[in-house]
C-alpha cells in the first residue's frame, strides 16, 4: 500500500477528510495532533506528548528510557526528547507494504492510547518528597504497623 492509499483508506475508516500534504498528514485525537508521515517504504506516526514538569524531568526521562526497553511501556513506539523544545515526543514506524486500512487504524488507535498514558504520567507526576510518608508518621494510631 502506498502512503497516499493509506491516507485515503484511513480517511474513509475514520469518516473524516485527511489531507496528504506532500507526504505528511495529521489527525487530531483527543486534542493531540498525530502526524502521519511518508518515510520511504515506511509509515511514521509521531506526536508531542507534552512538557516535562519543572521538578520531574530527570525522573521522567529515566522512566521513559525504561519504557523504551523492549518497548515494554510504549506499545512498540519510542519515546524521545525533541531537542528543539525539550518536550517528550513519541514515534512509531511500520512498513507500508504490511499495512491495510484496518491495521493502520488499529496502529493509530493503540498509538493514541499510549500517548494518553504518557500524558497522564506527565500530568500526575509528583516529586518523591511530596508523596513520601514522613518517617515519624509510619504507624497506625501513632504506633508501628509491625515490630520485629
Amino acid at each position: 500500500m502506498t502512503f497516499e492509499d493509506l491516507i485515503g483508506a484511513l480517511s474513509k475508516t475514520l469518516g473524516i477528510e485527511i489531507e496528504d500534504a506532500g507526504g505528511a498528514a495529521a489527525v487530531e485525537i483527543d486534542g493531540t495532533v498525530v502526524v502521519l508521515q511518508d518515510a520511504g517504504e515506511m509509515l511514521l506516526m509521531r506526536a508531542e506528548i507534552g512538557e516535562f514538569p519543572p521538578d520531574g524531568k530527570e525522573d521522567l526521562l529515566h522512566s521513559a528510557m525504561e519504557a523504551n526497553f523492549l518497548y515494554q511501556g510504549t506499545g512498540g513506539a519510542t519515546l524521545a526528547v525533541n531537542p528543539a523544545d525539550g518536550h517528550l515526543h513519541i514515534q512509531k514506524y511500520n512498513w507500508l507494504e504490511r499495512l491495510d486500512a484496518d491495521m493502520a487504524f488499529d496502529m493509530l488507535e493503540r498509538f493514541a492510547d499510549t500517548i494518553a498514558v504518557w500524558q497522564k504520567v506527565l500530568a500526575d507526576y509528583r516529586p518523591v518528597a511530596e508523596t513520601a510518608v514522613p518517617e515519624e508518621n509510619t504507624g497506625f494510631a501513632g504506633g508501628p504497623f509491625l515490630k520485629v
